[in-house]
């Protein structure tokens, strides 16, 4: 199967590795600690045939820190599928750390342009800044509109902190998250209490 993996990388300086949980019995997760949820994920869900493209999301923090973990994140799904046997290509897109509209739009273009045709896209948005899951959503619409493509899974490393370190890590699907803009755009209405009773009526379904 012709699969896109998608997955940001943390700018900080130590991502500890931890034991992530599932409480969703679709999301089936290995049990071993890792630094990067979406490694967790494949582990138990690649297969030899698979084809896997993988998108590597750089900001590209003043300290470097960002060139250690995207290696980290290499060697842990190399781990993760060292007796499955899948073909992995890898593509890096790194930006500035910068919250300009042109830096948004040029990571937005080079993501589409790294997404395949009709391939079952897999995306972790558990690190970077807060931008980048608005313009991961919208590269999948994208996708899912014009690239005949399947959006699976969006995986999302939860936890809290204590003292520093992560602790009650589970994962968590966002598909249902994505899928609010999807709700809204369905709606068609002028009136503004109307439009308000349609979205509350296709949220209960």
């Amino acid at each position: 199967m012709k699969k896109t993996i998608i997955c940001s990388i943390p700018m900080k300086e130590n991502v500890d590795p931890v034991l992530y949980t599932s409480d969703d019995k679709f999301l089936s997760v290995a049990d071993k600690k890792v630094r990067y949820p979406i490694c967790a994920f494949l582990e138990n869900n690649m297969k030899p045939e698979d084809e896997l493209k993988v998108l590597i999301l750089v900001k590209k923090d003043r300290y470097g820190h960002y060139s250690r973990n995207t290696e980290l994140f290499k060697q842990e799904l190399a781990e993760a599928n060292s007796e499955i046997g899948a073909a992995v290509e890898y593509t890096v897109i790194d930006t500035d750390f910068d919250e300009a509209r042109s830096v948004h739009e040029r990571l937005m273009g080079r993501i589409v342009d790294g997404l395949s045709t009709g391939s079952h896209i897999f995306a972790d948005i558990t690190y970077g800044p807060k931008d980048l899951p608005i313009v991961i959503f919208t590269a999948l619409n994208f996708a899912e509109k014009f690239l005949e493509c399947t959006v699976d899974n969006i995986v999302y490393g939860q936890a809290s902190f204590v003292d520093g370190k992560a602790v009650d890590t589970k994962i968590c699907d966002m598909v249902p998250l994505y899928c609010l803009g999807s709700i809204t755009n369905t709606i068609r209405c002028t009136e503004p209490e109307k439009a308000r009773s349609m979205l509350k009526s296709l949220l209960s379904l």
